[in-house]
């Protein structure tokens, strides 16, 4: 028998470990493992149990699964946790379209093979464990936003260039796959206290440029600058202060939407003729809605 549920807690007694987990029907069942299993409450797992029936229904775990390795994951978590408002599948076809819209190859080839290398990951995370897109889905959806302001800015201002915009939006919080640590209680990694997600990224970049053979290509080393700059000041966790016009404009369209993103959610909170509550990414202030 399989059971997908969400650990609610675990003691042990008997000699085995218990394991309480609840289901998206709101189903509790008890599995009792004999092993030294690595499992975590709040987290959301596969098992695999063998049913014991007599006076009372017992569960023996026989297998474990991690949940983000399935197929239909997105699906599964929908059924426990918040999640972004834009569907996972329309988010994946949008960032896939603008990587179909990046014509240097060297660009487009780094882009597309590190997106198709962290995929699992990139399009279920949060974006961030609690200051903004911190839900299911969150990471791609903001990467969504961005590139729609891009479209504007590029617009506005035809001196950026399209393909470092672009690949600098998709790629700027591909670190946060390794610097988080999942979906569910989401906290920071080893990893990510230690070098951060600009730095995660840009080393990555290195990396998947070496592979395709790119390694000394200009296009790589503005790549990297526009990662480890894109908080804009040391203050903030950039390692450089962005030094070109593409880079430039990433740290400002991130700011945008991370901070406005989070204002519309508390404004759909907010009672009219009121003030919502203090607002972190905005300084902590309270803003009125009419």
């Amino acid at each position: 028998m399989k059971i997908i549920g969400k650990i609610l807690g675990m003691n042990t007694s008997d000699g085995c470990m218990n394991v309480s987990v609840v289901t998206d029907k709101n189903e509790v069942y008890n599995i009792k493992t004999k092993g030294n299993t690595s499992l975590n409450i709040g987290h959301l797992y596969e098992f695999d149990v063998e049913v014991s029936y007599g006076e009372r229904t017992s569960y023996l775990l026989q297998e474990v699964h991690s949940i983000i390795e399935k197929d239909n994951a997105y699906e599964v978590y929908k059924s426990f946790f918040p999640v972004a408002p834009m569907d996972n599948a329309v988010a994946r076809k949008k960032i896939e379209q603008a990587i179909d819209q990046i014509e240097n190859p060297c660009i487009r080839n780094i882009t597309e093979a590190m997106v198709k290398q962290y995929e699992d990951k990139f399009f279920l995370y949060p974006a961030a464990t609690r200051m903004h897109h911190a839900y299911v889905g969150g990471l791609a959806y903001h990467t969504v936003g961005m590139l729609q302001l891009a479209d504007s800015f590029l617009v506005n201002y035809p001196y950026l260039k399209k393909d470092y915009l672009y690949a600098g939006i998709i790629l700027h919080d591909i670190g946060k796959t390794v610097e988080l640590t999942g979906v569910e209680s989401t906290e920071y990694s080893l990893e990510g206290q230690l070098l951060g997600h600009l730095v995660i990224g840009a080393m990555e970049i290195h990396k998947v440029a070496s592979t395709l053979g790119y390694q000394n290509a200009k296009e790589v080393k503005l790549l990297e600058h526009m990662l480890i700059s894109h908080h804009g000041q040391p203050l903030y966790g950039a390692a450089k202060r962005p030094m070109t016009p593409e880079a430039i404009a990433l740290w400002y369209i991130d700011t945008i939407d991370s901070k406005f993103r989070v204002l519309g959610e508390e404004l759909e909170k907010t009672t009219p003729e009121s003030f919502t509550d203090t607002i972190g990414v905005l300084d902590k202030i309270k803003v009125y809605k009419e």
